[in-house]
């Protein structure tokens, strides 16, 4: 089951309707790219999708030897969204010059790097991306559950209720432990349809009867 808490450390990203309704606006055609081309663009995805996890490995590290609350974590959390900032703008440079990545050209892989990259981009990137997304899902180039945690991500940033039950949140209790709660979901009743129409696994065993708290693992 995807799901994935608002906080930098665990991060792998108009209204949202409009964003979805609209998506001829962000899916201009480009011209197919030469095999050189489409090799080279395939090339840099990979190598940014490989240092965007690098860096992720290198902050978990920084995590489990300081703690989550540490001066060190909270200079490391600095330091990602610098480095996801910089796979952004590189990212980006090459949509400019090669256009939107296209799995006939750049493999689902490519379309998945993608993905990634934008997943970890800054709140405000998410929305302009989600025609691009939501295009992607619907041409079979990326998974379902990525689709939805990617609009479910969207949708809490303004404030909306989800539809997949992907995104979560860590509060501290008064005894100082700590629980994760969903964020509120959109038509309750049938979230278990539309999770399994995306590929996503039961919610219903990882929550505590009649509540949207996890439980613990």
């Amino acid at each position: 089951m995807t799901l994935h808490p608002p906080v930098i450390w665990l991060l792998l990203l108009v209204t949202v309707s409009c964003a979805q309704h609209d998506s001829s606006h962000a899916t201009t055609d480009t011209p197919p790219l030469s095999h050189a081309n489409a090799l080279e663009y395939s090339y840099q995805l990979q190598e940014l999708a490989n240092a965007d996890q690098a860096d992720r490995q290198r902050i978990l590290q920084v995590f489990r030897e300081h703690g989550f609350r540490s001066a060190q974590a909270d200079t490391a959390n600095r330091w990602l969204m610098r480095r996801d900032s910089l796979h952004l703008q590189q990212f980006r440079e090459l949509e400019r010059r090669y256009g939107w990545p296209r799995a006939a050209e750049v493999g689902t892989e490519g379309v998945g790097n993608a993905y990634l990259l934008l997943q970890h981009a800054p709140d405000s990137v998410h929305t302009r991306y989600l025609p691009r997304i939501e295009q992607a899902y619907q041409q079979d180039e990326l998974p379902g559950s990525d689709y939805a945690t990617y609009l479910d991500r969207v949708l809490t940033q303004h404030g909306r209720k989800q539809r997949y039950g992907t995104q979560f949140r860590r509060r501290e209790l008064p005894d100082h432990r700590t629980e994760d709660y969903l964020d509120s979901i959109e038509d309750m009743p049938h979230v278990e349809q539309r999770r399994r129409a995306v590929g996503l696994d039961s919610l219903t065993p990882r929550l505590q009867p009649g509540t949207l708290v996890l439980k613990p693992d």
